[in-house]
């Protein structure tokens, strides 16, 4: 009994502490992106999720892959900008509608990078991508991520997760946890112009290729979560500039009733 009412509290501690240790790569990855399009710039999240961009006037996810892949319980936030149902291996917008596309933590997720990838090149003219190190997945291996991911001078490689492998680094993952600390740089982000390159490595049969488990193991703290949802309804209170003429006229052009 005691044990129970101890493991709760340190649970929320130690959530606390590593809400704390990465909560400078949220600035860095969520919210210094948002200073960088102009005032007047129309900006998209791509796989915006329970998680949006502060600056998106446009946020863009797939309603259909559920919550699986996601570490907190939410669902996807609907009323932030204008929410669009669609694949971003696919979407309705024409070439280079969005001064400024935002894209963290979905291309691990995708079966078809090169296709999202394209496509964010297609209607975007400039962007942000931010994605797991590879050596992170490694070390914690989530259960929603299809891929390895690693920079290599300026490309984007990634390598396709096996289910043998997924399997035994999440046995090895309680031995190895300490190295998460010791990567200095556990997320893949660059701003982009024009082009992203990128490579697949992917020989697998389909058989063997790792696919997203749903595993209720991990929540993340409602408050972890809470904070931010508040942290951004600050931010576009403070610097958020409305667009709703372009709005419009970007639902006009795809023929969605007001």
């Amino acid at each position: 009994m005691f044990k129970q009412h101890l493991i709760s509290p340190l649970k929320i501690l130690i959530s606390f502490i590593n809400a704390l240790y990465f909560s400078r790569f949220t600035v860095k990855g969520r919210i210094l992106p948002g200073f960088v399009p102009k005032k007047n710039d129309l900006v998209i999240d791509l796989g915006g999720g329970d998680k949006p961009f502060w600056r998106a006037d446009v946020v863009l996810d797939n309603s259909n892959l559920g919550n699986v892949q996601r570490y907190s319980s939410s669902d996807i936030i609907r009323n932030l900008g204008f929410y669009i149902d669609s694949d971003i291996i696919k979407t309705p917008f024409q070439d280079k509608t969005f001064d400024f596309s935002f894209c963290s933590h979905v291309l691990e997720h995708v079966q078809r990078p090169d296709l999202a990838i394209k496509e964010i090149i297609r209607i975007s003219k400039e962007g942000y991508v931010e994605v797991p190190n590879g050596i992170m997945e490694m070390i914690y291996p989530y259960q929603g991520h299809l891929w390895f991911v690693f920079k290599v001078k300026d490309e984007l490689v990634f390598i396709r997760k096996s289910k043998g492998m997924h399997q035994n680094l999440s046995i090895a993952n309680a031995k190895y946890i300490y190295l998460a600390k010791l990567v200095s740089t556990p997320f893949i982000n660059f701003y982009w112009k024009t082009d992203i390159k990128y490579k697949i490595i992917d020989d697998l049969k389909t058989s063997e290729k790792f696919f997203p488990l749903h595993v209720d193991n991990y929540k993340q703290p409602f408050y972890i979560h809470n904070t931010y949802i508040l942290m951004i309804k600050l931010l576009r209170k403070m610097f958020y500039k409305n667009k709703n003429g372009e709005i419009e006229l970007l639902k006009e052009g795809l023929k969605i009733k007001h």
